[in-house]
């Protein structure tokens, strides 16, 4: 008997085999169920979510790293910070970190703040805070009377420009006008 000539699909098949290139084959279990799809749907949700927020925690750290480590992020109303030194920016980096050390010997968890990141500090100049916040400039200079330093003053940390003038400082007088802003969280009393 004579055999029929191959197909185009079947030469194809076999030339394939010959050159060892694999043809796909189609799965040989059922589909996947409609409740599977949807758990796997899910899981990518979570999936995608997750690193959503991942991404949107890292943007936010990222933007506040200007910041040192605790600082507050004041809000409209800001916060009152003992200031223990104005480094101009131009000052040599190393400069700079000497004279952060020595004022963190003297207090501990002392940090550098970049006032370009804040509009009510002094522009081209990182600020060496004490750390806590202050419910005014009177209770902030309390704290700079505590610390015995006579160089350190209240200042109101906001994203407002208008409140670079809320500087208080001990000497001569505390002036009231300075040491207190409308934002204040409470009324102390005056030194």
């Amino acid at each position: 008997m004579l055999s029929e000539p191959p197909t185009p699909a079947e030469s194809a098949g076999s030339a394939e085999s010959a050159t060892g290139a694999a043809r796909p084959r189609a799965e040989s279990g059922p589909a996947p169920s409609p409740r599977r799809r949807r758990r796997l749907a899910v899981v990518l949700d979570v999936v995608v979510g997750a690193v959503v927020v991942a991404a949107a925690t890292a943007l936010m750290l990222s933007q506040r790293s200007g910041q040192a480590a605790g600082t507050p992020a004041a809000g409209p109303s800001g916060t009152w910070i003992v200031g223990l030194a104005e480094i101009p920016r131009t000052t040599d980096r190393e400069e700079r970190d000497q004279q952060v050390a020595e004022l963190q010997e003297r207090v501990p968890g002392a940090s550098l703040v970049d006032s370009d990141t804040w509009a009510s500090l002094p522009p081209d100049a990182w600020v060496v805070r004490a750390p806590g916040e202050f419910a005014d400039g009177f209770e902030a200079l309390a704290y700079c009377d505590r610390l015995g330093s006579d160089e350190c003053s209240a200042r109101y940390l906001s994203h407002d420009e208008d409140d670079q003038g809320y500087v208080c400082e001990a000497a001569p007088a505390p002036d009231p006008e300075a040491c207190r802003h409308p934002g204040d969280r409470t009324e102390s009393a005056p030194r």
